[in-house]
């Protein structure tokens, strides 16, 4: 299926607003450095609601802010808000806050390359986690750019729509409470799988002085209407002190650093299973039905003597939990049993033996498999999987490793 229709009108809306990727829990530092206050064309905050109806119900407050530097658009719901900043320059700010949480990316265009640098802060088993990261990947296109209202629409939500004037069809009049608004009209239909399309309508009601009264996008396949998202400007304001001081943080563009590992590593030995050894230090995710899990402890546990090592359970599969929670007692009880008996567990479970786990105390122990899953999510994003091993230098950097790679992982390890 087409990931930007998918992603687009019903889950792309929620991801906004929760940051589902980053989900964060600090306030912003403060930032020392002096800077001033961006400059924006009209002085103007339009706000408008989001309603997003079908599958599910959904209204939260958005903004619109044209910039000298770019615009911004924002979502707010649920004391959470959401911020993005299209530069001019062709960089793209992020920022996401909550009551206790903060996140900022700033994502930008290389050769041939899109990178992103980052900061979180978040809480992780009552342990405050700080990252900071920077990565690139291959990609033949830039950054999209918007610059009005229905561009960014299109953009921050993920859709395919129209991408010039031209190809909007003046399709009548309306009267809004800002006065008499021209209807343009868009029909964008994207091929899913064979014999099935998506069709997107789109409907903007635009004022005289180009100001966007109302912006409707709707979802249809076979015939049938998914969803519906529907905003529509309620109030056109200064802009307040409060969203005056994000609009300042959001300006700054966050710097490429790689940091954080420390604190990774703190909260993955008070939830795991930890080890002494010298540095570097080895994180790893692991699940009791991970076949790629296995083969790691099988044929590669030596990659990590003698390193320091913390051992965390990433439970993917649910049936395996009762296994981690059993193995838990293990170490509680023998902690040096732990990593043998892991490899007769996984040797037996390679080999298709349907009770390979009998060789587990039959008590059972309680593990933070949230915590797991926070800290791994935190760490990979939506790459997380097991096996998932962490690296970490005694300097605060690190490195992970997502999946069955041992020639990647022991070249992490060697500094």
């Amino acid at each position: 299926m087409n990931p930007k229709v998918v992603a687009g009108i019903v889950p792309a809306i929620i991801a906004a607003v929760g940051v589902a990727v980053y989900l964060l829990q600090s306030q912003p530092p403060a930032n020392k450095t002096s800077t001033q206050p961006v400059q924006t064309t009209s002085g103007k905050l339009y706000v408008y609601t989001a309603r997003l109806e079908g599958g599910q119900a959904l209204e939260l407050l958005t903004y619109y802010i044209p910039l000298s530097s770019g615009t911004v658009y924002a979502q707010i719901y649920n004391n959470s808000a959401s911020y993005f900043m299209v530069k001019n320059t062709g960089i793209i700010n992020v920022l996401s806050q909550t009551l206790n949480s903060y996140q900022k990316a700033t994502y930008y265009s290389k050769l041939l390359q899109i990178c992103v640098n980052s900061t979180t802060t978040t809480t992780v088993a009552g342990e405050r986690i700080t990252l900071s990261n920077s990565q690139c990947q291959q990609s033949t296109s830039p950054l999209p750019t918007a610059k009005t209202f229905d561009e960014l629409v299109l953009l921050i939500q993920g859709l395919p729509g129209p991408t010039s004037p031209s190809q909007w069809k003046q399709s009548g009049t309306a009267q809004t409470p800002y006065g008499q608004a021209t209807v343009y009209t868009n029909t964008t239909e994207v091929p899913i799988m064979q014999g099935l399309s998506a069709i997107l309508d789109y409907e903007k009601q635009q004022l005289a002085d180009g100001t966007i009264y109302q912006f409707k996008v709707k979802l249809s396949y076979g015939g049938q209407v998914a969803a519906i998202l529907t905003y529509t400007l309620r109030n056109i304001t200064t802009i307040p002190a409060d969203v005056a001081n994000v609009l300042n943080e959001l300006s700054r563009d966050v710097v490429g650093t790689n940091g954080g590992g420390l604190d990774i590593l703190r909260v993955a030995e008070k939830i795991g299973m930890k080890y002494d050894g010298k540095w570097p230090a080895a994180i790893v995710f692991f699940d009791l039905q991970c076949p790629y899990c296995a083969q790691l402890f099988k044929y590669n546990y030596t990659l990590f003597e003698g390193h320091r090592l913390v051992l965390v359970d990433l439970i993917v599969h649910p049936d395996a939990l009762p296994a981690h929670e059993r193995l838990r007692c293990l170490y509680n009880s023998t902690p040096q049993e732990v990593i043998p008996t892991l490899r007769v567990v996984y040797d037996r479970f390679l080999a298709g033996d349907q009770n390979y786990t009998s060789i587990l105390p039959q008590s059972s122990c309680p593990i933070d498999a949230n915590a797991g899953m926070q800290l791994a999510t935190l760490i990979a994003g939506q790459n997380v999987g097991t096996p998932l091993v962490v690296v970490v230098y005694p300097n605060g950097t690190y490195t992970y490793v997502v999946g069955y790679d041992p020639a990647s992982i022991a070249k992490a390890l060697k500094g």
